[in-house]
């Protein structure tokens, strides 16, 4: 099964997961709070996330590693609005097996240490949408994570392009043509005409 389309833009939090006879696959939630997996790994719904958004996870990791300094758990701009941190949720069973997840930044609510049997400290993470999430690092490296993630979040939204308001720009161009504007024109038409020969 391939999530394609708007189901893409639902997605809130993707989390490794074993399912029984199919091995290796990804828990993924959504905005309302629902949960399915996804017969794939991790890394190839993030693929499909990035050809949604229209990003390169290469480049991404590249340009995180410039600001941030850490070349693996960098967070994951897609757009300004979604940025996925890395949390790890799981202990790999085998060789190459992802303990690693992904939670969309502006869906945590809140994160809250707890303490289990065998005396390690854990991390509950609590999202908006009333999922809660075990993550297996302290509370302070999830609260790093969160940081890194607001970090790169600032610094995205800084080089996003800006948007041009159609009628200030209409409004803009609606007057005359000066004696400047009709001299670069003729410049321009001047030069294409000596392309052209």
């Amino acid at each position: 099964m391939e999530v394609k389309g708007d189901a893409l833009r639902e997605i809130v939090a993707l989390v490794p997961s074993y399912v029984e006879l199919k091995g290796n696959c990804t828990t993924i939630y959504t905005k309302e709070g629902d949960s399915y997996d996804v017969y794939k790994t991790l890394n190839t719904v993030l693929k499909w996330l990035a050809n949604y958004y229209l990003t390169d996870l290469k480049a991404v990791r590249k340009y995180c590693y410039e600001i941030l300094a850490l070349k693996v758990l960098v967070p994951i701009p897609f757009n300004n609005g979604n940025v996925f941190i890395p949390i790890r949720v799981r202990r790999p069973l085998f060789k190459h097996d992802g303990s690693i997840g992904y939670v969309d930044l502006e869906y945590i609510d809140k994160t809250e240490e707890i303490e289990e049997e065998d005396d390690k400290k854990v991390t509950d993470m609590h999202l908006k949408n009333g999922i809660t999430i075990r993550c297996l690092n302290s509370k302070e490296t999830v609260d790093k994570h969160i940081r890194n993630g607001y970090i790169m979040q600032k610094f995205w939204s800084d080089r996003a392009a800006p948007r041009v308001d159609k009628k200030n720009f209409y409004k803009e161009y609606d007057k005359p043509a000066t004696k400047g504007d009709i001299a670069l024109l003729m410049k321009e038409i001047i030069r294409l005409r000596e392309l052209l020969r």
